[in-house]
């Protein structure tokens, strides 16, 4: 049985968190070349690269996202023994979670972010679904949630109006077909919402077959499988905009809220609520520049 090394899982999270192994490196005080050949060490391991090339920088490959769910955990359970045993007590603890619809590399930064402003801030990240992570919140399983939702409700701190996009495979033509291949999970905040613009239109649609969490999905988009729905704005592997000059439906907006605890922790949700509202405000510039 080989042993994954904490230290690599930590150097993948930051080239996630970056998008780039020179400042992934830069900020674990450490050589490019050490954590190139860390990234190298693992596509030995799990025979599939980790990362990609995307412009200027890289971004993970779909095995190397789902990698990185788990490895967040193992290395958070890694801080946690240490802390313990050592004797390292955290000023506080902060329980997160994020949507999955929306994990995505500034996210990550601005977590990075605020772990580096709060180093003795214990973080306890989880992801789910909107309506999951509605409930874990109502049931006090979180002191501050991230959701993807179709409306602004009371309570909720509202990041940023987003639109929702098709995309299909770069180059792809699975849009094209009929009934039109859907990529979404069922679980999915933006899978009723797709299918009632599909029907309001009068376009057949079928379920793409597949099982897993968003990034299970993606690959099947991006292997022109079907197609997928998206927030602009967010660079996504193998996936673009669909231009299907009005043979699909137009998409409503999406809100990105945040949701924050009333209870002893509500000091420092409504801090870390503020990184992500940096994070978001940085995607949707992106994305009102792309449109």
């Amino acid at each position: 049985m080989r042993n994954l090394d904490i230290a690599t899982l930590r150097s993948l999270q930051a080239v996630a968190e970056y998008g780039a192994v020179t400042r992934a490196a830069e900020s674990l005080n450490m050589t490019q070349s050490a954590l190139s050949m860390q990234m190298k060490r693992l596509e030995e391991i799990f025979g599939q690269p980790m990362l990609m090339k995307q412009g200027r920088g890289v971004v993970l490959s779909d095995m190397a996202s789902e990698l990185l769910v788990e490895a967040r955990k193992l290395v958070a359970m890694n801080d946690r023994i240490m802390s313990r045993f050592t004797g390292e007590r955290p000023e506080g603890r902060l329980r997160v979670g994020l949507t999955s619809d929306w994990l995505l590399d500034k996210v990550a930064q601005a977590v990075r972010a605020f772990r580096e402003h709060n180093p003795r801030v214990e973080l306890i990240i989880n992801d789910g679904n909107t309506v999951d992570l509605r409930k874990q919140m109502k049931n006090g399983d979180h002191d501050v949630i991230l959701t993807t939702e179709f409306e602004a409700p009371p309570g909720a701190i509202h990041l940023a109006k987003l639109d929702l996009i098709w995309v299909g495979a770069i180059g792809g033509t699975a849009w094209r077909q009929r009934p039109l291949p859907l990529a979404n999970s069922p679980r999915c905040a933006y899978y009723p919402v797709g299918i009632a613009a599909l029907e309001q239109a009068g376009i057949e649609w079928s379920q793409s077959v597949g099982d897993g969490g968003c990034e299970a999905w993606r690959m099947l988009a991006a292997a022109d499988l079907g197609v997928n729905l998206q927030v602009a704005g967010i660079a996504l592997t193998g996936l673009e905009t669909i231009d299907h000059g009005g043979a699909l439906p137009p998409l409503p907006p999406t809100w990105l809220n945040a949701y924050v605890t009333d209870g002893p922790a509500r000091c420092l949700a409504s801090d870390f609520a503020c990184y992500l509202r940096r994070a978001v405000n940085e995607v949707a510039e992106v994305a009102a520049a792309a449109a």
